[in-house]
């Protein structure tokens, strides 16, 4: 959630508000449409402000209906960049508007919307362009005199910015105070909505009640909360049209709750709605009474205050008895479900430290097999390729029966391959649903009595955007993944260890491998396996583009351009844009089938494919800094495979490596194979694997090939 930037609307000359002027409108004295009421000022970046139509061109009344969506019959038509200021004399509470761009400027212009209450911020959204979603504010402007709505440019120019505040309007008492305020302690750790106290809270029918449904008119009149014949201890029971707000002082990253409408009544209806500093951030459809309670999670990171919003709907307020059960604000670095992922309020220091942990299940593909084992899923702290703390996630199994063979149980860490971009992607939160396609090759290891970690790595299920390929980051977080699944499964120090992956894995592997004897020289690996290795990203690339595989590409693509902050605007064209853009949420099935076969070329402003791109000096460097085995090799017996007739990974990008490895004096084996495509290289290289690592687990000798391929 981005703070509120104050700093930023001083470049509109907003001050904070004087007193008012007797040549101000009149204040309104009850619930009013923004373009209903008479403003003190408007500016405009194009044109007049338009009252119920968009912006139009120079004249008044040129626009159109408002669209964002949907139509709307009210609201104020604007051009970046715009302020509109109103003077309600501290007669109104709320300010509620649908915001966006206009749908006659297509995907183009860009725009944020902001509120201020006398000079001060209360709501902003980020930037917000014709692709995005439609956003709705709901800010706090209890007691304030003027009220500025403002509409930026996003630091760009202003071409094509047609912006809606689509159904604006204030909410006002009349009564021209604000209400007294005492701003309540924020919480440290996972709590209760209903044991914590709330800044304010209005309801359609009596008070908000604490662990029981709404009942009538007095306090603790309620039954028990419960929504589709499930009962729940703890919650919040409203009524009609409510508002709960609470001070969270940016120390939460999640809000969850199970939602509907309550089994005291067959007939209500209502929606809910969360909004984080003024921002609506989740919300639900329609829902009616007799039917499952809804699951409810919102993204409420950096929020200094959350308010829980219920909407009656089409049939008023007689039985909306509405429940947020189990409504728990997740604070600190306590989180849970889907809360997991989020950012922890703060990072231990040492690289491998465990943030938080709860028990997860471990499937084989399509739930064949759980390998009789028990499955805990972690967040720990590694490094960046840039030396920054960041959290990752991932997985721990441990086999259920006792370990057999000498020494402590063995620990391997499986790199996993391409799974995709999108946080849904995390294997983490693959495995436990039986999609992981390589949990078959992690239960063979598991049924030899290893126990087993797997990384999701950086931005897959936490934030940010995955950074695919970047050797460094990817090695990093697989070694400390090794150092997190000791502390979790309660393995001894001495304990054997090993890295084993394919594709996208082998490369994690290898980078693990060679930066193990200077980042984490303190880990007991006695060997690592690295399969169908993109070693050299330049030879990669050229073998992607028009294939079926194409979307790999831009994998890589946004995964380094995030990692090096590089301006993709500045090299892709609309098409190419909108590809990247359908890329970043997915996952690998829906890229292959969705992207197959296109060409890159049409996707650039100087109509370059993008492995012509990355002989440019800038993307050259960074792709080169990627390449493994160049003044860095292991200090362990390693095994590389690789099929001849990889369709996906050219065999000389694995080969490579071993060439560069033996170069520098490491123990490198290579295993060549002549299965059909990358998937055969797979499995030839899963039983390689298994054989390589039981042999160095068993300590028994190693003969380098190196000289020999």
């Amino acid at each position: 959630m981005a703070t509120l930037a104050v700093a930023a609307l001083a470049a509109t000359s907003i001050a904070v508000a004087p007193s008012a002027q007797a040549a101000d409108p009149a204040p309104p004295t009850g619930n009013v449409f923004a373009s209903d009421l008479e403003w003190v000022s408007a500016t405009n970046g194009w044109g007049p402000v338009e009252k119920d139509k968009s912006n139009g061109e120079d004249r008044a009344g040129d626009g159109r209906n408002q669209y964002i969506e949907q139509w709307y019959t009210k609201g104020l038509g604007v051009h970046s960049d715009s302020v509109i200021r109103y003077h309600l004399g501290g007669n109104c509470e709320k300010f509620v508007s649908d915001v966006g761009l206009d749908y006659e400027v297509g995907n183009k212009g860009s725009v944020t919307f902001t509120v201020v209450a006398d000079g001060l911020s209360v709501a902003q959204t980020p930037v917000l362009t014709g692709a995005s979603k439609t956003s709705r504010i709901l800010a706090d402007i209890d007691g304030a005199t003027y009220v500025d709505l403002v509409v930026g440019s996003a630091g760009d120019d202003i071409h094509q910015d047609h912006a809606n505040w689509a159904g604006a309007r204030f909410e006002c008492s009349g009564d021209g105070v604000r209400a007294p305020q005492v701003v309540p302690t924020a919480p440290e750790a996972a709590t209760f909505a209903s044991d914590l106290e709330w800044e304010s809270a209005s309801n359609a029918k009596g008070p908000v009640e604490r662990d029981r449904s709404n009942g009538q008119e007095a306090a603790g009149d309620g039954g028990a909360l419960r929504i589709g014949g499930t009962t729940y201890t703890k919650g919040l029971g409203t009524f009609g049209k409510s508002r709960i707000r609470y001070y969270t002082g940016g120390k939460c990253n999640t809000f969850t709750a199970k939602v509907g409408i309550d089994d005291v009544t067959y007939y209500g209806t209502a929606s809910f709605h969360l909004y984080a500093d003024g921002l609506q951030v989740a919300s639900t459809t329609r829902l009616t009474g007799g039917h499952a309670p809804q699951a409810f999670s919102a993204n409420i990171e950096g929020a200094a205050y959350v308010d829980l919003v219920v909407q009656e709907l089409d049939y008023g307020t007689d039985n909306d008895f509405a429940d947020w059960a189990d409504a728990k604000f997740w604070c600190g670095n306590d989180a849970t479900g889907d809360a997991f992922y989020a950012n922890p309020a703060n990072l231990p220091t040492a690289n491998g430290a465990v943030v938080r942990t709860e028990p997860s299940q471990f499937w084989t593909l399509f739930k064949a097999s759980n390998a009789n084992s028990t499955a805990t899923r972690i967040m720990y702290k590694t490094t960046d390729g840039r030396g920054n703390d960041i959290p990752v996630t991932g997985q721990v199994v441990v086999p259920k029966t006792a370990w057999t063979g000498p020494g402590p149980r063995p620990l391997v860490a499986f790199a996993v391959g391409t799974q995709g971009v999108g946080d849904s992607c995390a294997p983490s939160k693959l495995t436990p649903k039986g999609l992981e396609y390589e949990t078959i090759f992690m239960a063979g290891l598991l049924n030899r009595g290893y126990a087993l970690v797997a990384t999701d790595y950086e931005g897959l299920g936490t934030a940010g955007m995955h950074t695919y390929m970047n050797r460094e980051t990817q090695g990093h977080a697989v070694l400390d993944s090794l150092r997190a699944a000791v502390t979790v499964a309660g393995l001894p120090a001495n304990t054997p260890m090993a890295i084993t992956g394919y594709s996208q894995g082998g490369g994690a592997s290898a980078a693990a491998a060679e930066l193990a004897p200077t980042y984490a020289p303190e880990l007991k690996l006695v060997g690592a396996v690295a399969g169908g290795t993109p070693g050299d990203l330049r030879i990669v690339a050229n073998n992607l583009d028009r294939t079926i595989y194409v979307g790999f590409l831009a994998y890589a693509t946004l995964g380094l351009s995030a990692e090096y902050d590089m301006d993709l605007d500045a090299l892709l064209n609309s098409r190419g844009k909108a590809f990247m853009d359908d890329v970043s949420t997915e996952c690998v099935p829906e890229t292959l089938f969705t992207h197959a076969w296109a060409n890159t070329a049409n996707f650039t402003l100087d109509g370059r494919s993008l492995p012509q791109t990355i002989d440019d000096p800038q993307w050259a460097s960074i792709v080169e800094e990627q390449k493994i085995g160049v003044g860095r090799a292991p200090a362990v017996p390693t095994l590389l495979t690789h099929s001849r007739y990889d369709d996906v990974i050219p065999f000389e990008a694995g080969r490579g490596v071993g060439l560069r490895w033996c170069d520098q004096g490491a123990q490198v084996a290579f295993k060549s194979s002549v299965a059909p495509g990358h998937v055969g290289g797979a499995m030839t290289s899963a039983t390689a694997a298994a054989s390589f690592l039981e042999d160095r687990f068993a300590g028994k000798p190693f003969t380098s090939g190196c000289g020999t391929f």
